[in-house]
Protein backbone atom coordinates (compact mmCIF):
# COMPACT_ATOMS: atom_id res chain seq x y z
CA UNK A 1 0.00 0.00 0.00
CA UNK A 2 1.03 3.60 -0.45
CA UNK A 3 2.72 5.61 2.27
CA UNK A 4 5.43 3.64 3.95
CA UNK A 5 5.95 7.21 5.20
CA UNK A 6 9.58 6.91 6.17
CA UNK A 7 12.34 8.02 3.82
CA UNK A 8 14.85 5.21 3.65
CA UNK A 9 17.49 6.88 1.52
CA UNK A 10 20.14 6.73 4.25
CA UNK A 11 19.19 3.42 5.82
CA UNK A 12 21.86 1.30 4.20
CA UNK A 13 24.72 3.38 5.47
CA UNK A 14 24.38 2.60 9.16
CA UNK A 15 24.20 -1.14 8.82
CA UNK A 16 27.32 -1.55 6.74
CA UNK A 17 29.40 0.29 9.29
CA UNK A 18 28.39 -2.04 12.07
CA UNK A 19 29.14 -5.08 9.94
CA UNK A 20 32.80 -4.15 9.81
CA UNK A 21 33.07 -4.68 13.53
CA UNK A 22 33.27 -7.86 15.64
CA UNK A 23 30.08 -9.86 16.02
CA UNK A 24 28.50 -9.12 19.42
CA UNK A 25 28.84 -11.87 21.99
CA UNK A 26 25.17 -12.72 22.52
CA UNK A 27 24.14 -14.98 25.42
CA UNK A 28 23.86 -18.63 24.51
CA UNK A 29 22.14 -21.53 26.21
CA UNK A 30 23.99 -24.34 27.93
CA UNK A 31 24.42 -26.91 25.16
CA UNK A 32 23.25 -29.69 27.48
CA UNK A 33 20.41 -27.88 29.26
CA UNK A 34 16.94 -29.11 28.33
CA UNK A 35 13.92 -26.92 29.04
CA UNK A 36 10.39 -28.32 29.21
CA UNK A 37 7.18 -26.31 28.99
CA UNK A 38 4.90 -28.64 30.87
CA UNK A 39 1.14 -28.97 31.07
CA UNK A 40 0.03 -26.40 28.49
CA UNK A 41 -2.69 -27.06 25.92
CA UNK A 42 -0.69 -27.01 22.69
CA UNK A 43 -1.65 -25.82 19.21
CA UNK A 44 1.06 -27.15 16.91
CA UNK A 45 0.24 -24.87 13.98
CA UNK A 46 -2.28 -27.24 12.45
CA UNK A 47 -4.00 -29.11 15.27
CA UNK A 48 -4.85 -28.73 18.94
CA UNK A 49 -2.94 -31.49 20.74
CA UNK A 50 -4.42 -31.09 24.20
CA UNK A 51 -2.12 -31.01 27.23
CA UNK A 52 1.37 -31.76 25.93
CA UNK A 53 4.89 -31.26 27.21
CA UNK A 54 7.30 -29.53 24.82
CA UNK A 55 11.05 -30.00 25.34
CA UNK A 56 13.71 -27.88 23.68
CA UNK A 57 17.47 -27.64 23.76
CA UNK A 58 19.90 -25.26 22.06
CA UNK A 59 17.01 -23.31 20.57
CA UNK A 60 15.34 -26.28 18.84
CA UNK A 61 12.44 -28.52 19.86
CA UNK A 62 13.64 -32.01 20.72
CA UNK A 63 10.42 -33.73 21.85
CA UNK A 64 6.66 -33.44 22.33
CA UNK A 65 4.55 -35.74 24.44
CA UNK A 66 3.18 -36.52 27.87
CA UNK A 67 5.30 -36.44 31.02
CA UNK A 68 8.59 -35.57 29.34
CA UNK A 69 9.93 -34.63 32.76
CA UNK A 70 10.29 -38.35 33.44
CA UNK A 71 12.71 -38.64 30.52
CA UNK A 72 14.65 -35.46 31.31
CA UNK A 73 14.97 -35.43 35.08
CA UNK A 74 17.50 -32.57 35.16
CA UNK A 75 15.52 -30.35 32.79
CA UNK A 76 14.53 -26.80 33.58
CA UNK A 77 10.72 -27.14 33.89
CA UNK A 78 8.28 -24.31 33.21
CA UNK A 79 4.89 -25.16 34.69
CA UNK A 80 2.30 -23.98 32.14
CA UNK A 81 -0.72 -25.74 33.59
CA UNK A 82 -3.91 -23.96 32.57
CA UNK A 83 -2.13 -22.05 29.80
CA UNK A 84 -2.05 -22.33 25.99
CA UNK A 85 1.07 -22.71 23.85
CA UNK A 86 1.06 -21.70 20.17
CA UNK A 87 3.90 -21.33 17.63
CA UNK A 88 5.56 -17.95 17.31
CA UNK A 89 3.43 -15.82 14.99
CA UNK A 90 4.63 -14.96 11.47
CA UNK A 91 3.57 -11.62 9.97
CA UNK A 92 3.46 -12.24 6.22
CA UNK A 93 3.55 -8.56 5.17
CA UNK A 94 5.59 -5.85 6.88
CA UNK A 95 8.14 -3.17 6.10
CA UNK A 96 10.99 -3.56 8.54
CA UNK A 97 13.70 -1.14 9.61
CA UNK A 98 15.00 0.51 12.76
CA UNK A 99 13.74 -1.36 15.86
CA UNK A 100 10.82 -3.09 14.10
CA UNK A 101 11.98 -6.63 14.81
CA UNK A 102 12.56 -5.93 18.50
CA UNK A 103 9.08 -4.44 18.83
CA UNK A 104 7.43 -7.28 16.91
CA UNK A 105 8.75 -10.07 19.13
CA UNK A 106 7.36 -8.46 22.29
CA UNK A 107 3.87 -9.22 20.94
CA UNK A 108 4.64 -12.78 19.92
CA UNK A 109 5.61 -12.16 16.28
CA UNK A 110 8.82 -14.16 16.03
CA UNK A 111 9.23 -13.91 12.22
CA UNK A 112 8.44 -11.09 9.80
CA UNK A 113 8.21 -11.26 6.01
CA UNK A 114 9.24 -7.86 4.71
CA UNK A 115 7.82 -6.67 1.39
CA UNK A 116 10.06 -3.65 0.73
CA UNK A 117 12.99 -2.32 2.67
CA UNK A 118 16.55 -1.32 2.03
CA UNK A 119 18.54 -4.42 1.16
CA UNK A 120 21.41 -3.30 3.39
CA UNK A 121 19.18 -3.69 6.44
CA UNK A 122 17.80 -7.01 5.20
CA UNK A 123 21.30 -8.33 4.51
CA UNK A 124 22.40 -7.79 8.10
CA UNK A 125 19.32 -9.52 9.49
CA UNK A 126 19.32 -12.71 7.40
CA UNK A 127 22.27 -14.39 9.17
CA UNK A 128 20.55 -13.99 12.54
CA UNK A 129 17.66 -16.25 11.56
CA UNK A 130 20.06 -19.18 11.19
CA UNK A 131 21.33 -18.83 14.75
CA UNK A 132 19.08 -21.12 16.76
CA UNK A 133 20.93 -20.93 20.07
CA UNK A 134 21.44 -17.16 20.39
CA UNK A 135 19.41 -14.77 22.51
CA UNK A 136 18.65 -12.25 19.76
CA UNK A 137 15.61 -10.66 21.49
CA UNK A 138 14.05 -9.85 18.11
CA UNK A 139 12.03 -11.42 15.34
CA UNK A 140 13.70 -13.15 12.39
CA UNK A 141 13.45 -11.49 8.98
CA UNK A 142 12.85 -12.68 5.43
CA UNK A 143 12.69 -9.94 2.83
CA UNK A 144 11.91 -9.10 -0.78
CA UNK A 145 14.46 -6.30 -0.52
CA UNK A 146 13.68 -3.81 -3.28
CA UNK A 147 10.34 -4.27 -5.01
CA UNK A 148 10.08 -4.26 -8.81
CA UNK A 149 8.01 -1.46 -10.30
CA UNK A 150 7.65 0.79 -13.34
CA UNK A 151 9.29 4.21 -13.68
CA UNK A 152 7.32 6.59 -11.41
CA UNK A 153 5.28 3.60 -10.25
CA UNK A 154 4.30 2.68 -6.70
CA UNK A 155 7.45 2.35 -4.63
CA UNK A 156 9.20 5.33 -6.23
CA UNK A 157 7.35 8.00 -4.25
CA UNK A 158 9.25 7.80 -0.97
CA UNK A 159 12.04 10.26 -1.64
CA UNK A 160 14.87 7.87 -2.52
CA UNK A 161 15.95 6.34 -5.79
CA UNK A 162 15.30 2.71 -6.72
CA UNK A 163 15.83 0.84 -9.95
CA UNK A 164 12.73 0.57 -12.15
CA UNK A 165 11.86 -1.70 -15.04
CA UNK A 166 10.60 -0.47 -18.42
CA UNK A 167 9.78 -3.61 -20.39
CA UNK A 168 9.79 -7.40 -20.46
CA UNK A 169 13.26 -7.68 -22.00
CA UNK A 170 14.75 -6.45 -18.70
CA UNK A 171 12.96 -9.02 -16.54
CA UNK A 172 15.77 -11.56 -16.19
CA UNK A 173 18.33 -8.90 -15.30
CA UNK A 174 16.02 -7.31 -12.76
CA UNK A 175 15.26 -10.56 -11.01
CA UNK A 176 18.94 -11.53 -10.93
CA UNK A 177 19.82 -8.13 -9.49
CA UNK A 178 17.35 -8.67 -6.65
CA UNK A 179 18.69 -12.16 -6.01
CA UNK A 180 22.26 -10.84 -6.01
CA UNK A 181 21.17 -8.37 -3.34
CA UNK A 182 19.83 -11.30 -1.30
CA UNK A 183 16.07 -11.11 -1.88
CA UNK A 184 14.30 -14.15 -0.42
CA UNK A 185 11.38 -13.75 -2.84
CA UNK A 186 10.41 -11.29 -5.56
CA UNK A 187 7.75 -8.63 -5.05
CA UNK A 188 6.18 -7.08 -8.15
CA UNK A 189 3.90 -4.04 -8.38
CA UNK A 190 1.20 -4.34 -11.04
CA UNK A 191 -2.04 -2.51 -11.77
CA UNK A 192 -4.06 -3.33 -14.86
CA UNK A 193 -5.61 0.11 -15.14
CA UNK A 194 -2.63 2.24 -13.99
CA UNK A 195 -5.32 4.45 -12.53
CA UNK A 196 -3.22 6.16 -9.86
CA UNK A 197 0.41 5.61 -10.84
CA UNK A 198 2.23 4.08 -13.82
CA UNK A 199 2.53 0.29 -13.86
CA UNK A 200 4.42 -2.39 -15.68
CA UNK A 201 2.41 -3.99 -18.49
CA UNK A 202 1.05 -7.51 -18.58
CA UNK A 203 3.90 -8.81 -20.73
CA UNK A 204 6.47 -7.57 -18.21
CA UNK A 205 4.46 -9.09 -15.37
CA UNK A 206 4.53 -12.50 -17.07
CA UNK A 207 8.26 -12.19 -17.79
CA UNK A 208 9.07 -11.27 -14.18
CA UNK A 209 7.10 -14.16 -12.72
CA UNK A 210 8.75 -16.56 -15.13
CA UNK A 211 12.22 -15.23 -14.33
CA UNK A 212 11.61 -15.53 -10.59
CA UNK A 213 10.43 -19.13 -10.92
CA UNK A 214 13.39 -20.03 -13.11
CA UNK A 215 15.64 -18.94 -10.24
CA UNK A 216 13.63 -20.88 -7.66
CA UNK A 217 12.06 -17.78 -6.09
CA UNK A 218 8.45 -17.08 -5.29
CA UNK A 219 6.81 -14.16 -7.09
CA UNK A 220 4.24 -12.17 -5.11
CA UNK A 221 2.29 -9.25 -6.52
CA UNK A 222 0.91 -5.98 -5.18
CA UNK A 223 -2.46 -5.27 -6.88
CA UNK A 224 -5.38 -2.91 -6.31
CA UNK A 225 -8.37 -4.36 -8.18
CA UNK A 226 -9.96 -7.58 -9.35
CA UNK A 227 -8.64 -7.42 -12.91
CA UNK A 228 -5.09 -6.93 -11.64
CA UNK A 229 -5.52 -9.94 -9.37
CA UNK A 230 -6.76 -12.03 -12.28
CA UNK A 231 -3.81 -10.94 -14.45
CA UNK A 232 -1.34 -11.75 -11.67
CA UNK A 233 -2.64 -15.27 -11.25
CA UNK A 234 -2.90 -15.82 -14.98
CA UNK A 235 0.80 -14.94 -15.08
CA UNK A 236 1.49 -17.68 -12.53
CA UNK A 237 2.16 -15.47 -9.48
CA UNK A 238 2.39 -17.42 -6.24
CA UNK A 239 0.33 -14.99 -4.21
CA UNK A 240 -1.08 -11.52 -3.68
CA UNK A 241 0.30 -9.31 -0.92
CA UNK A 242 -3.04 -7.49 -0.48
CA UNK A 243 -6.72 -8.07 -1.01
CA UNK A 244 -8.23 -5.59 -3.41
CA UNK A 245 -10.64 -2.87 -2.36
CA UNK A 246 -13.99 -2.47 -4.06
CA UNK A 247 -16.72 -4.42 -5.71
CA UNK A 248 -16.15 -7.64 -7.60
CA UNK A 249 -19.01 -9.49 -9.23
CA UNK A 250 -19.68 -12.78 -7.50
CA UNK A 251 -19.16 -14.80 -10.67
CA UNK A 252 -15.82 -13.12 -11.39
CA UNK A 253 -14.64 -13.59 -7.84
CA UNK A 254 -15.75 -17.24 -7.85
CA UNK A 255 -13.78 -17.77 -11.06
CA UNK A 256 -10.72 -16.18 -9.45
CA UNK A 257 -11.13 -18.37 -6.36
CA UNK A 258 -11.28 -21.50 -8.50
CA UNK A 259 -8.12 -20.48 -10.38
CA UNK A 260 -6.27 -19.78 -7.12
CA UNK A 261 -7.38 -23.03 -5.53
CA UNK A 262 -6.39 -25.12 -8.57
CA UNK A 263 -2.96 -23.45 -8.74
CA UNK A 264 -2.43 -23.37 -4.95
CA UNK A 265 -2.05 -19.59 -5.00
CA UNK A 266 -2.44 -17.63 -1.77
CA UNK A 267 -3.56 -14.23 -0.56
CA UNK A 268 -2.30 -11.99 2.24
CA UNK A 269 -5.36 -9.74 2.72
CA UNK A 270 -3.72 -7.19 5.08
CA UNK A 271 -7.09 -6.27 6.53
CA UNK A 272 -5.45 -4.09 9.19
CA UNK A 273 -4.16 -1.54 6.70
CA UNK A 274 -7.28 -1.75 4.52
CA UNK A 275 -9.37 -1.00 7.61
CA UNK A 276 -7.18 2.05 8.22
CA UNK A 277 -7.67 3.12 4.60
CA UNK A 278 -11.42 2.80 5.07
CA UNK A 279 -11.41 4.92 8.23
CA UNK A 280 -12.16 2.00 10.57
CA UNK A 281 -10.79 2.58 14.07
CA UNK A 282 -10.22 -0.91 15.40
CA UNK A 283 -7.20 -0.05 17.51
CA UNK A 284 -8.81 1.46 20.62
CA UNK A 285 -9.90 -1.93 21.94
CA UNK A 286 -6.63 -3.48 20.81
CA UNK A 287 -4.67 -0.98 22.89
CA UNK A 288 -7.03 -1.40 25.84
CA UNK A 289 -6.46 -5.15 25.80
CA UNK A 290 -2.70 -4.65 26.15
CA UNK A 291 -2.74 -1.55 28.36
CA UNK A 292 -3.28 -3.53 31.57
CA UNK A 293 0.28 -4.80 31.19
CA UNK A 294 2.78 -1.92 31.59
CA UNK A 295 5.50 -4.07 29.97
CA UNK A 296 3.91 -3.47 26.55
CA UNK A 297 4.35 0.34 26.70
CA UNK A 298 1.25 1.07 24.65
CA UNK A 299 1.94 4.81 24.74
CA UNK A 300 4.90 4.18 22.42
CA UNK A 301 2.61 2.96 19.63
CA UNK A 302 -0.72 4.66 20.37
CA UNK A 303 -0.23 7.60 18.00
CA UNK A 304 0.82 5.25 15.22
CA UNK A 305 -2.20 2.98 15.72
CA UNK A 306 -4.69 5.84 15.88
CA UNK A 307 -3.25 7.64 12.84
CA UNK A 308 -5.66 6.22 10.25
CA UNK A 309 -5.03 6.56 6.52
CA UNK A 310 -8.29 8.50 6.15
CA UNK A 311 -10.88 10.17 8.34
CA UNK A 312 -13.68 9.13 5.98
CA UNK A 313 -15.66 6.17 7.25
CA UNK A 314 -16.14 3.81 4.33
CA UNK A 315 -17.39 0.81 6.24
CA UNK A 316 -19.30 -0.66 3.31
CA UNK A 317 -16.12 -0.87 1.21
CA UNK A 318 -14.28 -2.57 4.03
CA UNK A 319 -17.11 -5.06 4.44
CA UNK A 320 -16.83 -5.86 0.72
CA UNK A 321 -13.16 -6.66 1.27
CA UNK A 322 -14.03 -8.94 4.16
CA UNK A 323 -16.65 -10.68 1.99
CA UNK A 324 -13.96 -11.21 -0.64
CA UNK A 325 -11.72 -12.89 1.94
CA UNK A 326 -14.63 -15.01 3.12
CA UNK A 327 -15.48 -16.21 -0.38
CA UNK A 328 -11.85 -17.04 -1.21
CA UNK A 329 -11.35 -18.87 2.06
CA UNK A 330 -14.55 -20.87 1.66
CA UNK A 331 -13.36 -21.88 -1.83
CA UNK A 332 -10.16 -23.33 -0.35
CA UNK A 333 -7.73 -20.49 -1.06
CA UNK A 334 -4.89 -20.35 1.47
CA UNK A 335 -5.11 -17.15 3.52
CA UNK A 336 -2.04 -15.71 5.27
CA UNK A 337 -2.00 -13.14 8.06
CA UNK A 338 -0.10 -9.94 7.31
CA UNK A 339 -0.46 -6.40 8.64
CA UNK A 340 1.53 -4.09 6.31
CA UNK A 341 3.03 -2.52 9.45
CA UNK A 342 4.12 0.16 10.06
CA UNK A 343 1.77 1.97 7.67
CA UNK A 344 -0.64 4.42 9.34
CA UNK A 345 -3.04 2.66 11.66
CA UNK A 346 -0.67 -0.27 12.21
CA UNK A 347 2.43 -1.06 14.24
CA UNK A 348 4.86 -3.96 14.32
CA UNK A 349 3.79 -6.92 16.44
CA UNK A 350 0.67 -5.57 18.09
CA UNK A 351 -1.27 -5.23 14.81
CA UNK A 352 -1.02 -8.97 14.20
CA UNK A 353 -3.55 -9.43 16.99
CA UNK A 354 -5.97 -7.12 15.19
CA UNK A 355 -5.35 -8.92 11.90
CA UNK A 356 -6.31 -12.22 13.52
CA UNK A 357 -9.53 -10.67 14.82
CA UNK A 358 -10.40 -9.24 11.37
CA UNK A 359 -9.77 -12.61 9.73
CA UNK A 360 -12.18 -14.26 12.16
CA UNK A 361 -14.74 -11.53 11.45
CA UNK A 362 -14.24 -12.39 7.75
CA UNK A 363 -15.30 -15.99 8.26
CA UNK A 364 -12.24 -17.90 9.47
CA UNK A 365 -12.49 -19.84 12.70
CA UNK A 366 -10.02 -18.87 15.44
CA UNK A 367 -7.99 -21.99 14.70
CA UNK A 368 -7.93 -21.19 10.98
CA UNK A 369 -6.79 -17.65 11.80
CA UNK A 370 -3.96 -19.06 13.92
CA UNK A 371 -2.96 -21.28 10.99
CA UNK A 372 -2.93 -18.16 8.79
CA UNK A 373 -0.31 -16.67 11.11
CA UNK A 374 1.81 -19.80 11.57
CA UNK A 375 1.82 -22.95 9.43
CA UNK A 376 0.13 -21.40 6.38
CA UNK A 377 2.84 -18.76 6.05
CA UNK A 378 5.61 -21.29 6.49
CA UNK A 379 4.04 -23.58 3.89
CA UNK A 380 3.32 -20.84 1.33
CA UNK A 381 6.79 -19.26 1.56
CA UNK A 382 8.60 -22.59 2.01
CA UNK A 383 10.07 -21.55 5.34
CA UNK A 384 11.83 -24.35 7.15
CA UNK A 385 11.90 -25.02 10.90
CA UNK A 386 9.26 -22.45 11.86
CA UNK A 387 5.48 -22.12 11.90
CA UNK A 388 4.95 -25.41 13.76
CA UNK A 389 5.59 -26.86 17.17
CA UNK A 390 7.36 -30.02 16.06
CA UNK A 391 10.70 -31.72 16.61
CA UNK A 392 13.67 -29.98 14.98
CA UNK A 393 11.69 -26.75 14.66
CA UNK A 394 12.72 -23.49 16.27
CA UNK A 395 11.78 -23.01 19.90
CA UNK A 396 9.68 -19.97 19.01
CA UNK A 397 6.51 -19.95 21.12
CA UNK A 398 3.82 -17.74 22.58
CA UNK A 399 2.41 -18.87 25.94
CA UNK A 400 -1.09 -17.49 26.52
CA UNK A 401 -3.17 -17.17 29.66
CA UNK A 402 -6.50 -17.64 27.88
CA UNK A 403 -7.82 -19.98 25.17
CA UNK A 404 -7.56 -18.49 21.65
CA UNK A 405 -9.66 -21.23 20.04
CA UNK A 406 -12.63 -19.94 22.03
CA UNK A 407 -11.97 -16.26 21.36
CA UNK A 408 -9.22 -15.13 18.99
CA UNK A 409 -8.67 -11.93 20.98
CA UNK A 410 -7.25 -14.16 23.70
CA UNK A 411 -3.97 -14.08 21.76
CA UNK A 412 -3.60 -10.72 23.50
CA UNK A 413 -3.37 -12.45 26.89
CA UNK A 414 0.36 -13.06 26.50
CA UNK A 415 2.16 -14.68 29.40
CA UNK A 416 5.58 -15.32 27.83
CA UNK A 417 7.19 -15.12 24.39
CA UNK A 418 10.07 -17.47 23.59
CA UNK A 419 12.53 -16.75 20.77
CA UNK A 420 15.18 -19.40 20.11
CA UNK A 421 14.16 -20.83 23.47
CA UNK A 422 14.96 -17.59 25.32
CA UNK A 423 12.24 -15.65 27.09
CA UNK A 424 11.71 -12.14 25.77
CA UNK A 425 12.85 -9.53 28.28
CA UNK A 426 10.49 -6.55 28.53
CA UNK A 427 12.41 -4.82 31.28
CA UNK A 428 15.88 -4.30 29.85
CA UNK A 429 17.39 -1.29 31.56
CA UNK A 430 18.92 1.45 29.44
CA UNK A 431 22.59 1.66 30.25
CA UNK A 432 24.26 4.82 31.42
CA UNK A 433 26.58 6.07 28.73
CA UNK A 434 30.05 7.44 29.28
CA UNK A 435 30.44 11.14 28.59
CA UNK A 436 32.70 12.08 25.69
CA UNK A 437 34.97 14.86 26.88
CA UNK A 438 36.53 17.54 24.73
CA UNK A 439 39.72 15.95 23.43
CA UNK A 440 42.14 15.55 20.58
CA UNK A 441 40.54 12.37 19.25
CA UNK A 442 42.93 11.49 16.39
CA UNK A 443 46.10 13.30 15.32
CA UNK A 444 47.45 10.25 13.42
CA UNK A 445 50.97 10.73 14.77
CA UNK A 446 50.77 7.30 16.42
CA UNK A 447 49.03 5.38 13.67
CA UNK A 448 45.31 5.05 12.95
CA UNK A 449 44.41 4.71 16.64
CA UNK A 450 42.17 7.20 18.41
CA UNK A 451 42.45 8.53 21.94
CA UNK A 452 39.96 5.80 22.90
CA UNK A 453 42.27 3.10 21.51
CA UNK A 454 39.94 2.34 18.62
CA UNK A 455 41.00 2.21 14.99
CA UNK A 456 39.90 3.90 11.78
CA UNK A 457 38.69 1.45 9.12
CA UNK A 458 37.77 1.82 5.44
CA UNK A 459 34.10 1.34 4.61
CA UNK A 460 32.21 1.09 1.30
CA UNK A 461 29.00 -0.31 -0.13
CA UNK A 462 30.88 -3.32 -1.57
CA UNK A 463 29.53 -5.71 1.08
CA UNK A 464 26.02 -5.09 -0.25
CA UNK A 465 26.71 -5.60 -3.92
CA UNK A 466 28.00 -2.11 -4.60
CA UNK A 467 31.27 -1.42 -6.36
CA UNK A 468 32.46 1.78 -4.70
CA UNK A 469 36.10 1.61 -3.62
CA UNK A 470 38.23 3.21 -0.94
CA UNK A 471 41.70 3.00 0.59
CA UNK A 472 42.84 4.68 3.77
CA UNK A 473 46.44 5.08 4.90
CA UNK A 474 48.45 7.23 7.27
CA UNK A 475 50.90 9.53 5.49
CA UNK A 476 53.59 11.92 6.60
CA UNK A 477 53.34 15.65 5.92
CA UNK A 478 55.24 18.79 6.77
CA UNK A 479 53.28 19.29 9.97
CA UNK A 480 53.11 15.63 10.98
CA UNK A 481 51.08 12.62 9.94
CA UNK A 482 47.56 12.66 8.54
CA UNK A 483 44.85 10.29 7.30
CA UNK A 484 44.71 9.96 3.52
CA UNK A 485 41.46 8.62 2.03
CA UNK A 486 41.15 7.88 -1.68
CA UNK A 487 38.05 6.40 -3.22
CA UNK A 488 35.43 6.36 -5.91
CA UNK A 489 31.67 6.34 -5.59
CA UNK A 490 29.99 4.10 -8.15
CA UNK A 491 26.26 3.74 -8.68
CA UNK A 492 25.77 -0.03 -8.77
CA UNK A 493 24.36 0.07 -5.24
CA UNK A 494 21.32 2.26 -4.56
CA UNK A 495 23.07 4.24 -1.82
CA UNK A 496 26.77 4.44 -2.75
CA UNK A 497 29.32 5.45 -0.14
CA UNK A 498 33.02 5.26 0.58
CA UNK A 499 35.06 6.65 3.44
CA UNK A 500 36.41 5.92 6.92
CA UNK A 501 34.68 4.68 10.07
CA UNK A 502 35.70 4.57 13.72
CA UNK A 503 33.95 3.13 16.76
CA UNK A 504 33.96 4.67 20.22
CA UNK A 505 34.57 1.29 21.90
CA UNK A 506 36.44 -1.89 21.06
CA UNK A 507 33.29 -4.00 20.69
CA UNK A 508 31.11 -1.16 19.35
CA UNK A 509 28.64 -1.75 22.18
CA UNK A 510 29.48 1.15 24.51
CA UNK A 511 27.74 4.36 23.38
CA UNK A 512 29.05 7.77 24.34
CA UNK A 513 27.12 10.84 25.43
CA UNK A 514 27.99 13.79 23.16
CA UNK A 515 25.26 16.17 24.32
CA UNK A 516 27.57 18.75 25.89
CA UNK A 517 29.91 18.97 22.90
CA UNK A 518 29.74 21.69 20.25
CA UNK A 519 30.91 19.47 17.41
CA UNK A 520 33.90 17.85 15.69
CA UNK A 521 36.75 20.06 14.50
CA UNK A 522 39.24 18.80 11.92
CA UNK A 523 41.86 19.95 9.48
CA UNK A 524 40.72 18.91 6.01
CA UNK A 525 41.45 19.34 2.34
CA UNK A 526 40.93 17.28 -0.81
CA UNK A 527 38.81 16.97 -3.91
CA UNK A 528 36.37 19.86 -3.80
CA UNK A 529 32.85 18.64 -3.17
CA UNK A 530 30.24 17.38 -0.74
CA UNK A 531 31.08 15.14 2.22
CA UNK A 532 29.28 13.97 5.34
CA UNK A 533 30.16 13.33 8.94
CA UNK A 534 27.73 10.77 10.34
CA UNK A 535 27.09 9.74 13.92
CA UNK A 536 25.78 6.26 14.76
CA UNK A 537 23.09 6.89 17.37
CA UNK A 538 21.38 3.99 19.09
CA UNK A 539 18.36 6.28 19.38
CA UNK A 540 17.98 6.24 15.60
CA UNK A 541 19.26 2.80 14.74
CA UNK A 542 18.44 2.68 11.04
CA UNK A 543 19.39 6.26 10.17
CA UNK A 544 22.78 7.75 10.85
CA UNK A 545 22.74 11.34 12.03
CA UNK A 546 24.08 13.12 8.95
CA UNK A 547 25.94 16.44 9.01
CA UNK A 548 27.07 17.68 5.58
CA UNK A 549 30.18 19.76 5.03
CA UNK A 550 32.13 21.08 2.05
CA UNK A 551 35.79 20.49 1.26
CA UNK A 552 38.14 22.57 -0.89
CA UNK A 553 41.62 21.88 -2.24
CA UNK A 554 43.17 24.08 0.48
CA UNK A 555 43.69 23.17 4.12
CA UNK A 556 40.85 24.42 6.30
CA UNK A 557 40.09 24.07 9.98
CA UNK A 558 36.42 23.12 9.99
CA UNK A 559 34.04 22.58 12.85
CA UNK A 560 31.20 20.25 11.95
CA UNK A 561 28.54 21.53 14.33
CA UNK A 562 26.10 19.45 16.37
CA UNK A 563 23.77 22.44 16.76
CA UNK A 564 21.08 21.06 14.44
CA UNK A 565 21.03 17.61 16.07
CA UNK A 566 18.42 16.70 18.66
CA UNK A 567 20.08 16.15 22.08
CA UNK A 568 18.37 12.78 22.42
CA UNK A 569 20.25 11.50 19.37
CA UNK A 570 23.58 12.76 20.74
CA UNK A 571 23.04 11.02 24.07
CA UNK A 572 23.95 7.54 22.81
CA UNK A 573 26.46 7.46 19.94
CA UNK A 574 28.58 4.40 19.16
CA UNK A 575 30.76 5.66 16.32
CA UNK A 576 31.49 8.15 13.60
CA UNK A 577 31.93 8.04 9.82
CA UNK A 578 33.39 10.43 7.27
CA UNK A 579 32.30 9.68 3.71
CA UNK A 580 32.12 11.25 0.29
CA UNK A 581 28.65 12.16 -0.91
CA UNK A 582 27.20 12.29 -4.40
CA UNK A 583 27.63 14.08 -6.75
CA UNK A 584 31.29 13.74 -5.70
CA UNK A 585 32.60 10.57 -7.39
CA UNK A 586 36.39 10.10 -7.57
CA UNK A 587 37.87 11.77 -4.55
CA UNK A 588 40.90 12.26 -2.35
CA UNK A 589 40.36 13.42 1.20
CA UNK A 590 43.02 14.34 3.76
CA UNK A 591 42.08 14.83 7.41
CA UNK A 592 44.12 15.57 10.51
CA UNK A 593 43.72 16.66 14.10
CA UNK A 594 40.19 15.34 14.60
CA UNK A 595 39.00 16.92 17.83
CA UNK A 596 35.81 16.93 19.89
CA UNK A 597 35.18 20.52 20.95
CA UNK A 598 32.96 22.16 23.56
Amino acid sequence: MKNIFVSLFVIGLLILFFMLLPTPDEPQQDDQQVTIISGATVFDGNTWLGKTDVAFQRGLIIALGPQLTNQHKTANVIDASGQYLIPGLIDAHTHAWDNALKEAVKYGVTTELDMFTNNAFASTQRPLREQHNVDVQQADLFSAGTLITAPKGHGTEYGFEIDTIENATQANDFVMARIDEGSDYIKIVYNATSRYMPSIDKETLHALVKAAHQQGKLAVVHISDLQSARDAFDAGADGLVHAYVGKGQTEQLASLAKLMTNNKQFMIPTLSIIASMMGQNNSSQLMADFSNEPRFKIDDVSSQLLNLRTDSNRQSLFEMTQQQVSLLHDAGVMILAGTDAPNPGTAHGISMHLELQLLVESGLTPTQALMAATSNVAKAFKLTNRGLIATDYKADFVLLNRDPKVDITNTRAISTVFKNGFQINYNAQEQQNSVMTAMMFSDFDKGLMSALNTTWYPTTDEQFGGNSTVDIVRKAGEQGNYLYIRGELKRKFSFPWAGAFISFSENNKQPMDLTHLRGVALDVKGTAGKYKLMLMSTKQQMRPVEIPFDVTQQWQRKTVSFSTIKPQLLKSVTGMVIVASLPTEKFELIIDNVEFVE
